[in-house]
């Protein structure tokens, strides 16, 4: 069920996650005032706290008031909202406790961009998932837990990316501290890897699992669609990164732009999946009108 409150709900959480953003950015400007750092650096991680209690409420909101069921993803703002309300806690984790200091300067505009997603899906594209057993269920959760470490693994990729270049350059290496090293940085991108990969595995199997039990509902030659095409090929992009380990090829900057790619495929894959959804929900054979004509009279 869609929502004014969630779509003015998620329209102040995407202007608080842009102004969060712009003042983390800011600080490794090369203009910036270091003297600023600890006041000005704490009040940009209060206001992030406040977008995360944010984005965490708004996903109880909606399971609590709206839905009133067991399901609590039933569309597919929900689950970009669950994705945004995990991402923000993760982050501050991960930079606090995981030492992957530097990570907020990518993972900030990341979760803005999560927020405008959901934005986009609840007030312009709002699509709600057709009901199905604990199959459905199982395959949801492990989509969006996988699109998580997706995400996770591309802002580290974008980090290392980031330092890399600042490195080569030797721009404001004053502010090199502020990073962690490639070292940490990729062992961390093979870590959020190795787990998107494994929730992506169980997502892969329970999706088709649902989907050849639906075969008769699905037009002919539905293993080779655009989605589930893009599906494997995330899958393989972190099974690579989740190997990369064991080779020398894909290391550095190659497991970076990896990651990077990895989710530029998911959100095709998301796109694809939106796109095909309502194709098929447009596009009945007479067979299938006639039986629902028959259940409607009976």
């Amino acid at each position: 069920m869609n929502s004014m409150i969630t779509t003015v709900w998620l329209a102040l959480l995407v202007l608080l996650g842009a102004w969060c953003s712009y003042r983390k950015c800011r600080q490794i400007h090369p203009r910036y005032k270091v003297d600023e750092d600890d006041a000005y650096h704490a009040m940009t991680d209060r206001l992030f706290i406040v977008l995360t209690l944010g984005a965490i409420a708004l996903f109880l909101f909606r399971v609590i008031a709206i839905h009133q069921s067991w399901r609590p993803l039933t569309a597919h703002v929900d689950g970009l909202t669950l994705l945004a309300g995990l991402l923000c806690p993760t982050l501050m984790y991960l930079e606090k406790r995981g030492k992957a200091r530097g990570l907020s300067y990518i993972g900030y505009p990341g979760v803005t961009f999560v927020l405008l997603w959901a934005l986009c899906a609840s007030r312009w594209s709002f699509r709600a998932f057709t009901p199905g057993d604990v199959m459905k269920v199982v395959h949801l959760f492990a989509v969006y837990l996988g699109a998580l470490s997706v995400f996770i693994a591309a802002i580290y990729g974008g980090t290392y990316l980031t330092v890399q270049r600042r490195l080569k350059n030797k721009t404001d290496l004053g502010q090199a501290k502020k990073f962690a090293s490639l070292e940490t940085l990729e062992r961390m991108i093979v870590i959020s890897s190795a787990v998107g990969f494994a929730f992506i595995s169980l997502g892969l199997v329970t999706g088709l699992i649902s989907i050849s039990s639906l075969h008769e509902q699905r037009p002919g030659g539905w293993w080779y669609e655009p989605k589930i095409i893009l599906s494997f090929c995330v899958w393989l992009i972190y099974a690579l990164l989740f190997n990369v380990r064991h080779t020398t090829f894909f290391r550095g900057n190659r497991a970076a732009w990896l990651s990077l790619l990895g989710l530029f495929l998911l959100l095709m894959t998301f796109a694809m999946a939106h796109t095909f959804t309502d194709s098929v929900e447009h596009s009945q054979t007479p067979v299938q009108s006639a039986a629902q004509d028959r259940e409607a009279d009976g």
